[in-house]
């Protein structure tokens, strides 16, 4: 990988023992993804993950920016729902601030799915599929299709990614025309029915004990200040894991497919042949049919 333009303190600083991801290299990682990231991140408010002691020690989220952050880095106004107070969230909008995350120790990267200058309106739907540990690839990647076939029978295209962990997000660019309320209703709608469909294999309810041999079916990243792991961005785990892009074809596999920082030379070449390359070209619309399909007024 190409060094990162970046100044960094304490560049050879190991952030996961598991791996050696030092600091350098965790700043090279982004600025080798930085193109294919900020589209997904300018514009955007953003949540950090930060492990100023590396992985395994305590770790904390930020989402405001403060004087103390690297320069170039940018900040969005977001008014407190209810007291109309304007607070400065950070915003990452240059490559070069990308890479600066590790500066920070930043190891996870959470956009809001709602844009800046539309904050109120989504953009994107995101339906957060979390399997039980004791569930096969087989049957996670059975609900990610499941779910593609029920957008798609609702006009929506959608498009899959690992979340770097166990789980999957199945992601819905839409025309940001509905608010937060609406975008939440609708997506809780669409779960209810995978629920209904196969109450033995989903859950749409948090509770942890009840998860057991089931996928939960997280509909809650669809809400005002909610967010979810940007596609390339690593996770605050050992060995550092990659939220990664996938090509529907992808979940015919029988294992379940791992990306990490340390394999980046393994899979650089998905930044070229990108899964999402169509992602910011599909213009669509939760229409009247669709939400009349889920029992919503049109």
């Amino acid at each position: 990988m190409a060094k990162a333009p970046v100044r960094l303190t304490h560049p050879d600083k190991v952030l996961d023992e598991a791996s050696g991801l030092t600091k350098q290299g965790l700043a090279d990682y982004y600025w080798a993804v930085s193109e294919k990231m900020l589209p997904h991140l300018k514009g955007r408010a953003i949540s950090l993950v930060r492990v100023p002691d590396g992985i395994g020690e305590p770790q904390f989220y930020q989402k405001h920016k403060t004087a103390m952050m690297p320069d170039g880095f940018d900040s969005v106004a977001v008014p407190d729902k209810k007291t109309g107070t304007v607070e400065e969230y950070i915003a990452a909008n240059t490559r070069e601030a990308i890479a600066s995350l590790a500066q920070m120790s930043v190891m996870e990267v959470h956009p809001w799915g709602s844009l800046a200058k539309n904050l109120e309106r989504a953009d994107r739907l995101i339906f957060d599929l979390d399997p039980d540990e004791a569930l096969s690839w087989v049957e996670l990647a059975g609900a990610a299709e499941d779910a593609k076939e029920r957008l798609e029978a609702l006009g929506l295209r959608s498009f899959v990614k690992t979340t770097g962990g166990k789980g999957l997000h199945v992601v819905v660019p839409i025309v940001a025309e509905m608010e937060w309320p609406e975008v939440k209703d609708f997506c809780h709608r669409l779960v209810l029915e995978m629920e209904r469909g196969n109450p033995e294999l989903y859950l749409t309810k948090m509770t942890k004990a009840a998860r057991v041999g089931k996928i939960y079916l997280d509909y809650l990243r669809n809400e005002r200040g909610a967010t979810a792991v940007a596609p390339y961005s690593p996770r605050a785990r050992a060995y550092v894991g990659v939220a990664m892009p996938l090509d529907w074809s992808e979940l015919k596999v029988k294992e379940r497919p791992v990306y990490r920082v340390g394999g980046f030379a393994e899979w650089r070449g998905r930044l070229v042949e990108d899964a999402w390359e169509e992602f910011f070209a599909v213009k669509q619309r939760v229409s009247p049919k669709a939400r009349k399909a889920l029992g919503m007024q049109a």
